[in-house]
């Protein structure tokens, strides 16, 4: 799959030239379903070529040879496509790029100047990877989850160090009891397998540490008190993007934890969504960096003031231009752009199905004005402030 940098690369490359984009939804866990996309599709060229009946006859041309370039690449999939979903991007007969995507797409074929780009972000967002640990008081395993595959990062033993009572081997000192001698022996193999479970753990903590991106989500499992434990040290140093899974059981499998770290995966991107949707629906817009709304939105876009993007499936389904323009817009601002789905974009949709938050707040001119001379204080320009 493309990396954000190599999607924002091609589409950049692509932007002045006419661009076939084909996405198609697979079903390979339902025969009865394989072949949907195929369906779909035809009905989706067809309807191109009745739009592009009264163009030029060169457009014609150039999208009939795209057509035919992809139905080469298609062939291999006659009996159904091997992924949730599919991408590719084709311009003057030859093809830029095309993969398997992790996630259901809508099947589609887009003709246009410049690639669809907007549908891919939530295959992005989707890929973004986990962190994984798997504790109990012996072991903790560490791994990395990313586009359904599971890789492991450390395997952190613990060690305890348990010294043997002073007079073992030798008789009893005078007024040694040997209950005594059982007793404490106990209490110093405990202590070691504490201190040596929670050196493990510290050890832990910083190879989740140094593997969790910025804003990636960590998932915990195992042995119920010693996962909780490890919850709590993680939070303190993570911002709380940690959630602990019940059902992750310490002798879990790889595919075990495979499933485990999809399911709590979603959950953390859902749970992550809501709390910004919400933080924007409830902003004031005269006072908090934000913009609700398709309007504030594209104003913000305008005064290219945008950090981060949100838009909802329905708003791609029923407003397709506008949101490929409000993509590309923060592609080239550099912006971050979320896909929010379930409770998210219920919420969002009641709102238009587009926010975003923003660099600065935007006010009145004086505010502009303002904002403008920060922003080029921080880059070292004082040409605005003259």
């Amino acid at each position: 799959m493309l990396t954000y940098s190599q999607l924002v690369a091609l589409e950049r490359s692509l932007r002045d030239r006419r661009v076939l984009s084909v996405y198609l939804r697979g079903a390979p866990d339902d025969p009865a379903s394989r072949r949907a996309w195929r369906t779909d599709l035809d009905r989706s060229l067809r309807d191109l070529r009745r739009w592009l009946a009264g163009s030029s006859h060169e457009e014609r041309e150039a999208f009939e040879r795209c057509v035919v370039v992809l139905d080469e690449m298609l062939a291999p999939y006659a009996s159904g496509l091997s992924s949730p979903g599919w991408a590719a991007f084709i311009a003057d007969g030859v093809v830029k790029d095309a993969e398997r995507l992790p996630v259901p797409m809508p099947t589609m074929a887009i003709w246009s100047t410049g690639m669809c780009v907007a549908p891919y972000i939530r295959a992005l967002k989707v890929t973004r990877p986990v962190i994984v640990a798997v504790v109990d008081a012996r072991l903790a395993r560490i791994y990395r989850f990313r586009a359904g595959e599971l890789s492991l990062l450390a395997r952190i033993h613990a060690h305890a160090i348990i010294e043997p009572p002073a007079h073992m081997g030798d008789a009893p000192r005078r007024g040694f009891h040997g209950g005594v001698r059982g007793e404490t022996g106990h209490d110093a193999a405990k202590r070691a397998r504490t201190a040596g479970a929670e050196r493990m753990l510290r050890e832990a903590e910083l190879v989740v540490a140094k593997h969790a991106s910025l804003d990636g989500g960590i998932l915990v499992g195992g042995a119920a008190r010693i996962a909780t434990q490890f919850k709590k040290m993680l939070a303190a140093s993570v911002s709380g993007r940690v959630l602990q899974l019940e059902s992750l059981h310490a002798d879990a499998s790889d595919a075990d934890i495979v499933a485990g770290a999809k399911t709590g995966a979603s959950a953390l991107r859902d749970a992550t969504d809501l709390r910004q949707i919400a933080e924007i629906a409830s902003a004031d817009a005269s006072q908090d960096a934000a913009a609700l709304g398709p309007a504030a939105t594209r104003r913000a876009l305008e005064r290219r003031t945008v950090r981060e993007l949100y838009i909802t499936s329905r708003y791609l389904e029923d407003h397709m231009a506008d949101a490929e323009d409000a993509v590309r817009q923060a592609l080239d601002e550099g912006a971050v752009i979320e896909q929010v789905s379930n409770d998210a974009a219920a919420r969002l949709d009641a709102h238009g199905g587009i926010a975003a938050r923003l660099r600065y707040r935007v006010g009145g001119e004086a505010d502009d004005t303002s904002a403008t001379v920060r922003e080029a204080a921080r880059d070292g320009d004082t040409s605005a402030t003259r």
